[in-house]
């Protein structure tokens, strides 16, 4: 037995030494000629390994400044592991910052103090204290708010004297309550109790409930808003179940409500409210699609800072002083830009972000907006590839019925257009949409060769009201139509080979990429199910519990699974109930921790699809929910993933990659 624990220690030390950077890296691969045509040229780039992809040991990312932008706490790789160090934001050289500080110990996440350099860490639901003076593991100090199960905080204590807002499910999983703690996590005080009608909670500069939202009867939004003197709540705006307003913070009083809004219109503008009228002005809005989001760098009650309209190429405008600044030091108008804010300092002077211009790799800026200075922290490790990375453009095309479907083509590096094999991406939700931006994964699937075409098929969110309820009760119907006729657009326009299409989503997206392949076979010679529905009937009768008061926007989309004329049509639109006419090859992969959608559909669907003698692999992963957070599992699935495609489509895999028994080994 000694023997043995010695010998896994040792393989697991020299898989360390393997996977290490620099010079003592040992590769080890067998890529594979790609079989496809189209790909059997001299001009394909280098295939990147799915270890630079997916476990990258110089990775770095997640810069965070502390509350005077004096430090900054980002996470790196050590010894395999996600790790969190702390530097000095004013001493910044070609590596990066000064380390002063490396936390030894798990973190899941990480947030300053808004008052102190001390860094918030969440490691194992529990709340942790660190001093970057002090950082080992037992100079932590437990800060968790105390008498909670469950507890997420709503709002930081602005001094040492204040107090901690927690949002608490602990009474009813549908339902969150409010509390106020210590810093130190004692002193638990309730500040209102759900009623059993309140979806969201927005608290003021001092913590207390501001704005609450309430679910009526009719399912009709009712926002309300609490006196500063008397702390009565008075109703300031209402919507209907086809309209949307977001909040975006409470305000001071006297000031208006800012919040994106669609009542009364299709798009959602950005519109101040006035709290005591309700009357509302637009301070800016666009013409052809949502403003997706506006940014708030302080997070205290100030004016939005940056409006965001993302359609096709995404599009900035600054509304405020500090707005403008940043997006001069952004360089937003030299072509397009994605950016990722990662942190901001609670008064919004500082502002970390990660930069792709054009899906270069990401760098990495600190901007101080009160001094309009920009420095560079550091380039993503992915840098040494950005000549041989693909390039996407937004695209439309014409469904069936006349409809104009956005979507975002990417095309693999160093081939021509024409006739390739290629994959239909499909996003979940189905109330979510795909976006312009710097993506891992249109990257993997295009340096293995694949034309990569990702459909907002109607339903989607961020086109307007109209474009989102024309997808109401269309799942495996329009919904399904406009995901075929972007197959068959990509053919009429010579890009890809009718033989060797793929099609691919998770959740809603493993549902309809599921469906493809039973309601319309042949048209797809593959498809990769993640997470995804396979039993709507099932699905809808066993949603999450927690989702009580959000259950009427499934409803919209599936049917009320409280009318037996819905429960049929859910199971005929279910692809485990056609399994017999499936044509091509199926690959399936879950979380066995999905709470949301629970792992046995596919099970389920993979025991049918056997039975029935069809081509279908699945992979299983523990410790994993709905959707993927381990690089452990990043590395076992894009190496499946890889692998099925050609074989199916006849791109590029790299075959074994060292990369795999490091997953394996270090869990």
């Amino acid at each position: 037995m000694r023997s043995f624990v010695y010998i896994s220690w040792f393989s697991s030390f020299l898989l360390l030494i393997l996977l290490g950077s620099g010079s003592l890296f040992l590769w080890i691969s067998s890529d594979s000629v790609p079989r496809h045509p189209a790909l059997q040229v001299d001009t394909l780039p280098d295939l990147i390994s799915v270890r630079e992809f997916y476990a990258n040991t110089d990775a770095i990312w997640g810069h965070i400044p502390s509350h005077d932008g004096a430090l900054l706490a980002w996470w790196g790789v050590k010894w395999g592991h996600d790790t969190v160090f702390i530097g000095r934001a004013g001493r910044i050289d070609g590596d990066g910052p000064e380390v002063i500080a490396v936390l030894d110990g798990p973190a899941d996440t990480i947030f300053w103090s808004a008052f102190e350099n001390k860094l918030h860490v969440v490691s194992d639901g529990r709340l942790w204290l660190v001093d970057p003076n002090s950082p080992d593991r037992d100079q932590w100090l437990d800060v968790t708010p105390r008498g909670f199960q469950n507890w997420e905080v709503l709002k930081q204590a602005p001094t040492a004297e204040g107090r901690n807002v927690i949002m608490s499910n602990d009474r009813d999983p549908s339902l969150v309550d409010l509390y106020s703690v210590r810093p130190d996590g004692g002193g638990k005080e309730l500040l209102v109790r759900n009623d059993g009608k309140t979806q969201t909670w927005i608290a003021g500069r001092d913590g207390a409930p501001r704005i609450r939202v309430d679910k009526a009867e009719n399912d009709d939004r009712i926002y309300m808003m609490r006196g500063a003197t008397d702390g009565s709540w008075r109703e300031f705006a209402r919507t209907s179940p086809f309209e949307t307003l977001i909040i975006g913070d409470a305000p001071d009083d006297g000031q208006p409500i800012e919040a994106l809004d669609n009542r009364g219109g299709d798009l959602l503008a950005f519109v101040r409210i006035d709290e005591q009228t309700g009357a509302k002005s637009v301070a800016f809005s666009d013409t052809k699609a949502d403003v997706a989001q506006v940014l708030h760098f302080s997070s205290n009650p100030a004016p939005g800072d940056v409006a965001i309209v993302r359609d096709g190429y995404p599009r900035y405008v600054g509304l405020t002083g500090r707005g403008k600044t940043f997006l001069h030091l952004l360089h937003a108008d030299e072509g397009p830009v994605d950016f990722n804010i990662q942190g901001t300092s609670p008064d919004g002077r500082f502002v970390t972000l990660s930069v792709s211009r054009d899906e270069a790799p990401f760098q990495y800026f600190l901007f101080d907006l009160e001094a309009s200075t920009s420095t560079h922290i550091a380039n993503s490790s992915f840098s040494r590839h950005r000549d041989e990375l693909a390039k996407t453009k937004p695209v439309s095309f014409v469904a069936r019925d006349g409809r104009s479907i956005p979507a975002f083509l990417t095309l693999p590096h160093g081939v021509q257009p024409k006739g390739l094999p290629t994959v239909v991406l499909v996003h979940g939700g189905p109330a979510e949409r795909d976006i312009w931006q710097y993506d891992y994964q249109k990257q993997f699937l295009a340096n293995r060769g694949y034309a990569v075409l990702s459909v907002n098929f109607r339903g989607s969110i961020g086109y307007g009201r109209a474009f989102q309820e024309a997808g109401y009760g269309q799942y495996g119907k329009a919904m399904q139509d406009d995901i075929i006729d972007a197959a068959n657009w990509l053919v009429s326009e010579g890009i890809a080979d009718r033989s060797a299409m793929a099609v691919m989503g998770g959740s809603y997206g493993g549902y309809a990429a599921a469906l493809a392949m039973t309601r319309d076979p042949g048209v797809f010679k593959a498809a990769i199910a993640e997470f995804g529905v396979m039993d709507v009937k099932y699905q809808m009768q066993n949603n999450p519990f927690a989702w009580g008061l959000i259950l009427d926007g499934m409803n919209r989309y599936f049917g009320d699974p409280e009318k037996t004329e819905n429960l049929q049509e859910m199971t005929d639109r279910s692809p485990v109930s056609h399994v017999d006419k499936v044509t091509g090859a199926i690959l399936l992969t879950a979380g066995k921790e999905d709470r949301i959608v629970g792992f046995e559909q596919s099970e389920e669907f993979e025991r049918a699809l056997k039975a029935a003698g069809k081509d279908v692999q699945a992979a299983y992963f523990e410790k994993e929910g709905h959707g993927y957070r381990r690089w452990q599992t990043d590395v076992k699935r894009a190496r499946i993933l890889e692998d099925f495609l050609a074989r199916t489509l006849g791109g590029r895999t790299g075959n074994f990659d060292l990369a795999e028994i490091a997953a394996k080994y270090l869990n």
